[in-house]
């Protein structure tokens, strides 16, 4: 089991944003989130990186295991970080960096990796995303799409054994979400486990080996991606209709 979430609970003073979610999600498996705004999807995808801690249940990834109500220090943070990739909406790319800067500083800073063994690594992926001809580019040179693979290209860096998306489409033309659907079920095949938060259905259906919808925090549907065409519950099926 890649990752395990039992009734989670969280809340941002009196008011709780995740009431007891539970899930699993199997090594290879690609997990996406749906729901409208507000339902808990980002505050979820940050505990699992725990960029926030919750305020009770268990969760268990890759092999470390965490109890909330016990607390969870930013020691345990960092220690999960390093198994645990995540690209964020805006991307985070360094503007003063190149492409190529960009990828290989965490690995050599954080990882002791060496400059030239990461400058290997970082060709091959670059490859992979198809990248190579801007490994000397500074970010704001390139599209939007192209700077979403580079954020994908840097998580990928620290051979993550789980990748986190938060929006990866969002104000990407539909061109260009076709072509991060590419990556995200190439990326599946390699046995990394993913979880995508997304509000595009149609993505969704693309990627999504498992799908997770919440609303105000609370979980109604949660199946393989067949639930897309045979929906359990009358809230999600509305939710694909609207």
């Amino acid at each position: 089991m890649s990752i395990q979430f039992n009734q989670v609970n969280k809340f941002y003073g009196d008011t709780q944003v995740l009431h007891d979610v539970s899930f699993q999600c199997e090594k290879g498996d690609t997990l996406v989130l749906l729901g409208p705004s507000g339902a808990g999807k980002s505050s979820l995808l940050r505990i699992l990186n725990l960029l926030e801690n919750a305020n009770s249940g268990t969760m268990s990834v890759t092999d470390m295991s965490f109890d909330f109500a016990k607390g969870v220090t930013e020691k345990h943070g960092l220690e999960l970080r390093k198994k645990v990739g995540m690209v964020f909406q805006q991307y985070n790319l360094w503007p003063h960096m190149t492409v190529m800067e960009n990828l290989i500083e965490a690995p050599v800073r954080v990882a002791g990796l060496s400059k030239i063994a990461a400058k290997q690594e970082a060709k091959k992926i670059l490859d992979m995303l198809q990248l190579s001809d801007k490994m000397d580019a500074w970010p704001l040179q390139l599209s939007g799409g192209q700077q979403q693979r580079v954020a994908i290209a840097r998580a990928l860096m620290m051979k993550p054994e789980v990748l986190l998306f938060d929006e990866p489409t969002a104000a990407l033309d539909p061109e260009i979400t076709s072509q991060v659907a590419k990556v995200i079920n190439d990326l599946s095949q390699t046995g990394i486990t993913q979880i995508v938060v997304t509000h595009e259905v149609d993505f969704a259906r693309k990627v999504a080996s498992h799908v997770l919808y919440l609303e105000q925090g609370k979980v109604v549907e949660y199946g393989s991606n067949d639930v897309f065409t045979n929906p359990s519950t009358r809230n999600f099926a509305d939710y694909l209709n609207h």
